[in-house]
């Protein structure tokens, strides 16, 4: 799906590029370019979605203000890509939930395991707390331009892993430094090998590792799939993600070009939503069809998932959020529930 043009256009004509008060007007002159990494493979729907939103606001503004993207991982990981920002050298970052959590860990309670039964109880949390998280990354200095997920992640293993006491023989990457991701290994007593994510390919081909965890696209994207057999379906989450910029880059922007362009990147990564979705669901059939085996989760075994995945949300609580902030959460998961939802 292509961005609908922004009307930017009409705005540069009007003059709105001329002096504005309370800014820079050589910066102005010059224009903007805003620099931004993720570690989102080209040739995905994440860069297609991103390249829309360069293309559009090139084309909009007549390319006084430019989004420059780098995608692969090629500007270090994400807590290298918020180093670098914090220099001045990148101003912006694609996130998955791990970069988002070193910025404002309170986001992560959108990626506890087994707290949501299905994505419309994450999108009604999310949209219950949405202020409040960009009102938290603005106050680190940072502007939130729209979500951009990568769903929900399952375990993708080389041998075949047919229950939680099998699951537990296998040798799984877990993201070096998430804490959320290792809290979660712990609980469940799943043997987590620590990895920067550039690394994983390698060791998976090398053995070092013989599973990993991803949504069915982002396993694809990365090249994961050509090392995994098996899919289990359980999951670590729902994995969340976004669009943030430096607030003092953004602000070099003149102000009466800034509300279009946010308005063209929250509608662009609002479809990409809808993407992935489809992207992950058409995977899966793909994967099958390729000679994946999926490997449901024994129906027995429920019931200790869920028990497991309340007590990484409780060990949480006091790490990336306050008991209070859960609360909420379960209180709006409930609501929904006993309305039938």
């Amino acid at each position: 799906m292509r961005a609908r043009k922004l009307g930017l256009a009409a705005l540069v004509a009007a003059g709105t590029f001329a002096a504005t008060p309370g800014t820079d007007v050589a910066a102005q002159q010059r224009g903007v370019t805003l620099r931004i990494a993720t570690q989102a493979p080209d040739g995905t729907v994440w860069m297609d979605a991103l390249n829309d939103i360069q293309r559009e606001i090139d084309r909009g503004t007549k390319g006084r203000v430019a989004f420059q993207f780098f995608p692969n991982g090629s500007q270090g990981d994400e807590k290298a890509v918020i180093e670098r920002m914090q220099v001045g050298l990148l101003h912006g970052g694609l996130f998955t939930g791990i970069g988002l959590g070193e910025i404002l860990p309170k986001v992560r309670i959108l990626e506890m395991p087994f707290l949501y039964r299905n994505k419309e109880e994450i999108d009604a949390v999310k949209a219950a707390l949405e202020e409040e998280l960009r009102a938290g990354f603005e106050e680190r200095g940072f502007v939130f331009l729209g979500w951009a997920e990568v769903g929900w992640a399952y375990i993708f293993s080389k041998q075949e892993a047919r229950n939680l006491a099998e699951l537990r023989q296998r040798k799984i990457w877990v993201w070096q430094g998430d804490p959320l991701a290792e809290r979660t290994f712990q609980v469940f007593g799943l043997a987590g090998t620590p990895l920067p994510l550039t690394d994983v390919l390698t060791s998976l081909e090398t053995g070092m590792i013989d599973s990993v965890y991803n949504s069915p696209y982002g396993l694809v994207g990365l090249q994961w799939h050509r090392n995994v057999r098996y899919m289990s379906r359980m999951t670590v989450g729902h994995g969340t993600g976004a669009l943030l910029v430096s607030k003092s880059e953004w602000e070099k922007i003149p102000p009466a070009v800034r509300g279009n362009i946010a308005a063209a990147c929250r509608r662009r990564l609002d479809a990409l939503l809808t993407e992935v979705g489809a992207k992950n669901e058409q995977t899966v059939t793909e994967l099958q069809q390729n000679g994946t085996t999926i490997i449901p989760i024994p129906e027995e075994e429920m019931p200790q998932y869920l028990k497991f995945g309340e007590q990484v949300a409780e060990q949480m609580a006091g790490v990336l959020y306050d008991k209070a902030l859960l609360e909420r959460v379960r209180g709006i998961l409930r609501e929904r529930r006993a309305g039938g939802r």
